[in-house]
């Protein structure tokens, strides 16, 4: 994906296409976020599946008349990933969530909860979000193998079994969240912490 461009996924099974949410949303990031919009649940779904080593953020009705509801697939989502951010949308206010299914939510990362008519709100939380990306790993080095393509395909990890990592490899393990991703982050930032120790000294 191009430097700064992100996904929006609409998921409401009452909006439509043409909702002003939807296309108030295609309008104000236009420049770089492509917006969907999906009427069902699992569709949208499989569309967050096949670009789950992109940018993501996800605006979920909560309530659908359907069998999976909008938090059971925020749930599963989680089973793959916690970095895709998820904005959760409701007519009414949290009250008409049971108390299990606000305590799921709560225990999740990256979760946001609007009304689903809140247009400025929605853009709000797309600004925030581009905010947070600034400054996340996976993002910077999004950026720079955006600019720097001849480096994708250079080593950049080795586990102690031998089994090596390109950076573009290291790119979709953190945005899948596996435990080498997460194990490369972590030596990554402890590696830095030292290197900034080093200087003070």
């Amino acid at each position: 994906m191009e430097d700064n461009k992100f996904n929006i996924v609409v998921v409401d099974d009452t909006m439509g296409e043409k909702d002003p949410f939807v296309v108030e949303l295609k309008l104000e990031f236009q420049r770089n976020g492509i917006v969907s919009y999906y009427e069902r649940v699992d569709a949208a779904m499989k569309f967050v599946e096949e670009h789950m080593s992109e940018r993501i953020i996800i605006f979920m009705d909560c309530r659908f008349g359907s069998v999976w509801q909008g938090v059971d697939a925020v749930l599963k989502l989680r089973e793959k990933t916690s970095l895709i951010y998820v904005v959760m949308m409701s007519a009414n206010s949290l009250d008409q969530l049971n108390g299990q299914d606000i305590a799921a939510l709560i225990n999740t990362d990256n979760i946001f909860f609007i009304k689903n008519t809140d247009t400025e709100g929605a853009k709000e939380r797309v600004r925030q979000i581009q905010e947070l990306w600034k400054s996340r790993f996976d993002c910077i080095l999004e950026r720079w193998l955006v600019k720097n393509p001849e480096d994708n395909a250079k080593e950049a990890f080795c586990e102690a079994g031998g089994k090596s990592y390109t950076w573009a490899d290291i790119l979709r393990e953190l945005r899948l969240g596996t435990s080498v991703g997460n194990s490369f982050e972590m030596v990554l930032n402890e590696y830095y912490i030292d290197q900034i120790d080093n200087m003070r000294k």
